[in-house]
């Protein structure tokens, strides 16, 4: 991550404010924080759609489409990694419970969560990401040179039918979300494949990650798709930097999740982003990586 921020202290740009959506928890509880959840590339805020019915009863729940995406389609770019954190902030400031919210992303949205930790942690109660390491190998290859994703995701939302994606749902074990996967068809665009994946590849490296030494962070990797063993020297290096004795911050595996397990598993899921936030033991299937 480059050493150049914007300072804690000021406030994001004015621009035109992404979408969201306010869940207040049931039953109604004014003492519950804030949750803000940030989906993957492409995807959007019904993402969380099966995730939801196992928080809402303990917080107050903030849902965004992030610049680009389905009802924040419109917003113009760029769209970068740190200008979508900056949005971000701004809805934080805006409608969380005292201004401050645990912050969960998934993909795409733990990249923002880190470069909010990172760059607004007054803003942010914890962090918990998934599938959020720096990019290295062929990852990295295929993120500087986009345009080969771009046309994948293109190519596979133009070959995949209702029946081939309902086939794949059940070889991952995966929940099937039709709305959702029309949704992920319309929000493929090269500006936002170039932009997401190029800030990506500028701003994040593993001996970076401990610049996101102010907020509490949880990086967890799924054990079939996601880099486990970069996630593991993230683990590694929050814990020789001493942000893990400090603050706590971890790398854990789900050894049976795919990358969009929030899908698969969204009970364990929700269970993990629970026993963080309230500090407890996090449930069985998260194994330590250190």
């Amino acid at each position: 991550m480059p050493a150049t921020s914007t300072p804690d202290q000021l406030q994001p740009p004015p621009r035109d404010t992404i979408f969201h959506l306010s869940l207040d928890p049931q039953p109604p509880s004014p003492a519950a924080p804030t949750l803000i959840l940030l989906h993957g590339l492409t995807s959007s805020h019904l993402e969380w759609s099966l995730v939801i019915p196992h928080l809402q009863p303990h917080y107050h729940l903030l849902l965004v489409d992030l610049p680009a995406h389905s009802r924040s389609s419109s917003l113009p770019p760029p769209y970068t990694i740190p200008s979508m954190a900056d949005q971000v902030a701004s809805i934080i400031q805006s409608h969380a419970r005292n201004s401050q919210a645990h912050v969960v992303g998934m993909s795409m949205g733990g990249f923002v969560t880190l470069n909010l930790a990172r760059r607004y942690p007054s803003l942010c109660l914890s962090a918990f990401v998934s599938g959020a390491t720096p990019f290295e190998g062929i990852t990295r290859w295929l993120a500087r040179n986009n345009w080969v994703l771009y046309y994948g995701f293109w190519l596979s939302n133009l070959i995949i039918t209702d029946g081939m994606y309902d086939w794949m749902c059940r070889v991952m074990d995966m929940k099937e979300h039709r709305e959702l996967r029309r949704e992920i068809v319309r929000n493929v665009k090269w500006e936002v494949i170039r932009d997401v994946y190029g800030s990506i590849v500028e701003e994040f490296t593993v001996e970076g990650m401990a610049e996101v030494g102010q907020v509490r962070c949880l990086s967890v990797a799924g054990g079939k798709q996601d880099q486990v063993e970069v996630t593991r020297r993230v683990g590694q290096v929050w814990k020789e930097r001493g942000l893990t004795g400090r603050l706590g911050s971890r790398a854990f595996v789900v050894r049976g999740a795919v990358h969009a397990w929030d899908l698969q598993f969204p009970d364990v899921f929700a269970g993990g982003i629970r026993s963080w936030v309230e500090r407890d033991e996090l449930p069985v299937q998260f194994e330590v990586l250190e």
